[in-house]
């Protein structure tokens, strides 16, 4: 197993660990934050980009973003 497949495997098992599901018809991993006892959601998105870097996005279930951040060491 070569190491960027090793690494690959190891960011998709940690992003499950932390509850995240992937959502294939945007592909990205997504999990879903409430409050206000349930009124309100928020999604937290997990995405990497075409040259491998990834970004964390929270954003309203109609998506739009609200907070975007570039994780360029890589997702923890």
């Amino acid at each position: 197993m070569d190491d960027a497949f090793a690494r690959e495997l190891t960011v998709r098992s940690l992003l499950k660990s932390k509850g995240y599901e992937f959502d294939h018809e945007n592909q990205y991993w997504v999990r879903e934050w409430t409050t206000n006892q349930g009124f309100e959601k928020v999604l937290e998105v997990a995405l990497k980009t075409e040259d491998g870097e990834w970004n964390k996005l929270m954003m309203t279930t109609s998506g739009q973003v609200f907070y975007a951040e570039t994780i360029s060491g890589g997702i923890e």
